[in-house]
Protein backbone atom coordinates (compact mmCIF):
# COMPACT_ATOMS: atom_id res chain seq x y z
CA UNK A 1 0.00 0.00 0.00
CA UNK A 2 2.80 2.36 1.23
CA UNK A 3 4.28 1.35 -1.98
CA UNK A 4 1.67 2.22 -4.28
CA UNK A 5 1.22 5.63 -2.66
CA UNK A 6 4.72 6.49 -3.32
CA UNK A 7 4.89 5.29 -6.91
CA UNK A 8 1.87 7.14 -7.39
CA UNK A 9 3.47 10.43 -5.95
CA UNK A 10 6.86 9.91 -7.45
CA UNK A 11 4.16 9.33 -10.99
CA UNK A 12 2.69 12.53 -10.50
CA UNK A 13 5.93 14.46 -9.31
CA UNK A 14 7.60 13.12 -12.63
CA UNK A 15 5.22 14.22 -14.46
CA UNK A 16 4.60 17.74 -13.25
CA UNK A 17 8.65 18.66 -13.64
CA UNK A 18 8.53 17.27 -17.14
CA UNK A 19 5.33 18.72 -17.61
CA UNK A 20 7.07 22.33 -16.55
CA UNK A 21 10.58 21.85 -17.90
CA UNK A 22 8.88 21.16 -21.32
CA UNK A 23 6.99 24.36 -20.69
CA UNK A 24 9.98 26.39 -19.89
CA UNK A 25 12.31 24.96 -22.37
CA UNK A 26 9.72 25.58 -24.96
CA UNK A 27 9.13 28.83 -23.72
CA UNK A 28 12.84 29.99 -23.33
CA UNK A 29 13.44 28.09 -26.64
CA UNK A 30 10.74 30.72 -28.51
CA UNK A 31 12.09 33.61 -26.85
CA UNK A 32 15.29 33.27 -27.86
CA UNK A 33 14.61 32.49 -30.91
CA UNK A 34 12.89 35.38 -31.20
CA UNK A 35 15.42 37.31 -29.98
CA UNK A 36 17.72 35.76 -32.35
CA UNK A 37 16.16 36.13 -35.29
CA UNK A 38 15.45 39.37 -34.41
CA UNK A 39 18.93 40.06 -34.02
CA UNK A 40 19.93 38.62 -37.26
CA UNK A 41 17.21 41.09 -39.43
CA UNK A 42 18.67 44.25 -37.32
CA UNK A 43 22.30 43.48 -37.80
CA UNK A 44 22.49 42.03 -41.08
CA UNK A 45 22.59 45.13 -43.04
CA UNK A 46 25.64 45.91 -40.67
CA UNK A 47 27.34 42.43 -41.83
CA UNK A 48 26.66 43.09 -45.20
CA UNK A 49 28.98 46.66 -45.29
CA UNK A 50 31.42 45.17 -42.89
CA UNK A 51 31.62 42.30 -45.59
CA UNK A 52 31.71 44.99 -47.87
CA UNK A 53 34.49 46.89 -46.61
CA UNK A 54 36.93 43.83 -45.89
CA UNK A 55 36.60 42.71 -49.84
CA UNK A 56 37.16 45.77 -50.46
CA UNK A 57 40.36 45.96 -48.70
CA UNK A 58 40.48 42.66 -49.80
CA UNK A 59 40.70 43.46 -53.69
CA UNK A 60 42.65 46.56 -52.67
CA UNK A 61 46.00 44.36 -51.08
CA UNK A 62 45.10 41.85 -54.01
CA UNK A 63 46.03 44.75 -56.51
CA UNK A 64 49.04 46.19 -54.21
CA UNK A 65 50.57 42.74 -54.25
CA UNK A 66 50.00 42.71 -58.51
CA UNK A 67 51.80 46.25 -58.65
CA UNK A 68 54.34 45.12 -56.43
CA UNK A 69 55.15 42.07 -58.51
CA UNK A 70 54.95 43.96 -61.75
CA UNK A 71 57.41 46.99 -60.63
CA UNK A 72 59.75 44.21 -59.06
CA UNK A 73 59.83 42.44 -62.98
CA UNK A 74 60.45 45.80 -64.13
CA UNK A 75 62.84 47.31 -61.74
CA UNK A 76 64.63 43.25 -62.49
CA UNK A 77 64.92 43.66 -66.52
CA UNK A 78 65.97 47.50 -66.38
CA UNK A 79 69.09 46.39 -64.02
CA UNK A 80 69.46 43.59 -66.25
CA UNK A 81 69.76 45.87 -69.13
CA UNK A 82 72.04 47.89 -67.86
CA UNK A 83 73.99 45.22 -66.72
CA UNK A 84 74.31 43.86 -69.83
CA UNK A 85 74.99 47.46 -71.58
CA UNK A 86 78.05 47.79 -69.00
CA UNK A 87 79.29 44.21 -69.85
CA UNK A 88 78.86 44.95 -73.81
CA UNK A 89 80.78 48.31 -73.03
CA UNK A 90 83.32 46.79 -70.91
CA UNK A 91 83.88 44.11 -73.56
CA UNK A 92 84.96 46.97 -76.25
CA UNK A 93 88.67 46.74 -75.73
CA UNK A 94 91.20 49.65 -77.74
CA UNK A 95 94.44 47.00 -78.94
CA UNK A 96 97.08 50.46 -79.98
CA UNK A 97 99.35 49.43 -82.89
CA UNK A 98 101.99 50.83 -85.21
CA UNK A 99 101.23 54.16 -87.46
CA UNK A 100 100.64 52.41 -90.73
CA UNK A 101 101.38 55.94 -92.57
CA UNK A 102 98.06 55.59 -94.17
CA UNK A 103 98.33 52.65 -95.41
CA UNK A 104 95.06 50.96 -95.62
CA UNK A 105 96.74 47.23 -95.58
CA UNK A 106 96.42 46.31 -91.85
CA UNK A 107 92.65 46.86 -91.86
CA UNK A 108 91.84 44.74 -94.92
CA UNK A 109 94.19 42.08 -93.83
CA UNK A 110 92.54 41.73 -90.40
CA UNK A 111 88.92 41.86 -91.96
CA UNK A 112 90.14 39.25 -94.50
CA UNK A 113 91.75 37.00 -91.47
CA UNK A 114 89.44 37.60 -88.58
CA UNK A 115 86.39 38.98 -90.16
CA UNK A 116 84.67 41.59 -88.25
CA UNK A 117 85.62 40.36 -84.97
CA UNK A 118 88.62 41.92 -84.72
CA UNK A 119 86.35 45.18 -84.62
CA UNK A 120 83.90 43.69 -82.26
CA UNK A 121 80.95 44.80 -84.04
CA UNK A 122 79.30 41.18 -83.14
CA UNK A 123 78.81 42.59 -79.85
CA UNK A 124 77.70 46.53 -80.95
CA UNK A 125 75.02 44.30 -83.47
CA UNK A 126 73.64 42.68 -80.37
CA UNK A 127 73.32 45.71 -78.12
CA UNK A 128 71.47 47.36 -81.61
CA UNK A 129 69.05 44.45 -82.47
CA UNK A 130 67.98 44.58 -78.56
CA UNK A 131 67.06 48.38 -78.79
CA UNK A 132 65.61 47.46 -82.23
CA UNK A 133 63.52 44.92 -80.53
CA UNK A 134 62.49 47.04 -77.74
CA UNK A 135 61.78 50.24 -79.80
CA UNK A 136 59.31 47.95 -82.16
CA UNK A 137 57.37 46.26 -78.97
CA UNK A 138 57.31 49.93 -77.44
CA UNK A 139 55.62 50.83 -80.96
CA UNK A 140 53.25 48.20 -81.46
CA UNK A 141 52.25 48.49 -78.01
CA UNK A 142 51.39 51.79 -78.68
CA UNK A 143 49.47 51.36 -81.79
CA UNK A 144 47.31 48.82 -80.07
CA UNK A 145 46.78 51.08 -77.19
CA UNK A 146 45.80 54.06 -79.76
CA UNK A 147 43.27 51.29 -81.53
CA UNK A 148 41.64 49.93 -78.21
CA UNK A 149 40.92 53.73 -77.14
CA UNK A 150 39.26 54.91 -80.64
CA UNK A 151 42.71 56.07 -81.96
CA UNK A 152 44.21 59.52 -82.39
Amino acid sequence: MIRDILSACWTFLERLFRRLFEFLGSLFGKLFQTLFDFLKVLLRPIFIVIALVLYVVYKIAELAIALLKLFLGIAKLLVMFVKGIFVTLAGFTFTPSARSDGSWTPIFKNVLQNGLNYFQLDTLAYVLMFCIWFATGFAAIRIIGSIRNGGD
